[in-house]
């Protein structure tokens, strides 16, 4: 699968405050520095997360971090952050100097394709303390050097260790993770996984639902339904998906023409693609390659947006 790091900021907590960050739709994952972090999701028991602990937190529901001693201050996220130098968050729950627990947070994408978030899913945290701490720790503060100091390849080495971090904590407590609601619905149900890898490799084959039931060592009717409840989408509508995300990479990194790219990732015509892209992405496929590259013109006016982001953990 591929791992791409969004964002970084550090979460400072005095032992006896809390710290309130609202529900947003982005994969969270965090490395305790310092203390031990109590840890409250919506919906979810309190973990315990010592330092050396990484937790990797559902969508879409709202979190709290607090100290080891009975809450005597409560602040919201939205309240205390602030920018630091090299762009790098801060998140400060604490008055004065003082602070016990330092928490790395970083936003991040996980699937087997930009369209595709294979921990859409997951709605408890995965938390764990992995034995290679001394590589854990190490890989985190390197990914936390590159979000303040970039250069060239800094996104590349970031994605690769935070990708190894990601194995260090899946791999702790696999038995644990093969349970509904401890990890996203795609570890549950490998068949449907290998055909979602086959989608991905294989976009333009003439793929069908017997085709990839086949894949996926299933029934058909058992595959559709097992397919639609991991993906959110039949896959016929997700082969199209596939099909488009294929197309758009090759929009924006290659000179071929939109005929041709439409030809390369299975669509019969240049207007049915054109048709399902602006569906798809909002707007005609010409436009999309025309506006992507002139953000992408180093001679604009504005500048990239750093590894660190501009919104809250």
């Amino acid at each position: 699968m591929d791992v791409s790091v969004e964002a970084f900021a550090i979460c400072r907590i005095a032992r006896d405050a809390a710290l309130i960050i609202p529900a947003i739709s982005d994969l969270k994952i965090m490395y305790v520095l310092n203390g031990t972090m109590h840890l409250s999701v919506d919906g979810n028991e309190s973990l315990v997360s010592p330092a050396g602990s990484i937790v990797l937190l559902p969508k879409n529901l709202g979190r709290t971090l607090m100290g080891q001693e009975p809450v005597k201050r409560t602040y919201s996220a939205q309240d205390v952050i602030r920018m630091g130098i090299h762009n790098l968050m801060y998140v400060d729950a604490f008055a004065g100097e003082e602070h016990d627990i330092r928490v790395l947070c970083g936003r991040i994408k996980i699937g087997f394709a930009s369209d595709f978030d294979a921990f859409d899913g997951l709605v408890q945290p995965i938390s764990a303390k992995p034995e290679n701490d001394a590589f854990v720790r190490s890989a985190f503060q390197t990914m936390l050097d590159e979000s303040r100091f970039r250069t060239a390849g800094s996104q590349a080495l970031a994605n690769t260790l935070m990708k190894a971090c990601l194995v260090e904590l899946l791999r702790h407590d696999l038995d644990r993770l093969h349970h509904p609601g401890n990890s996203p619905s795609i570890l549950l149900k490998p068949g449907v996984g290998r055909s979602v890898i086959a989608i991905f490799s294989q976009p333009s084959a003439t793929h069908s639902v017997a085709s990839l039931a086949r894949i996926a060592c299933m029934s058909r009717s058992a595959f559709a339904k097992a397919f639609v409840e991991t993906t959110g989408a039949t896959p016929i509508e997700f082969v199209t998906r596939a099909r488009l995300a294929k197309a758009r990479d090759l929009i924006v990194a290659t000179e071929g023409s939109i005929a041709s790219i439409a030809t390369a990732v299975g669509f019969a015509s240049r207007s049915h693609f054109s048709s399902r892209f602006r569906q798809r992405y909002g707007e005609d496929p010409t436009a999309y390659r025309k506006r992507t590259r002139q953000d992408a013109d180093p001679t604009s006016s504005e500048p990239p947006t750093p590894l660190a982001g501009d919104c809250p953990p």
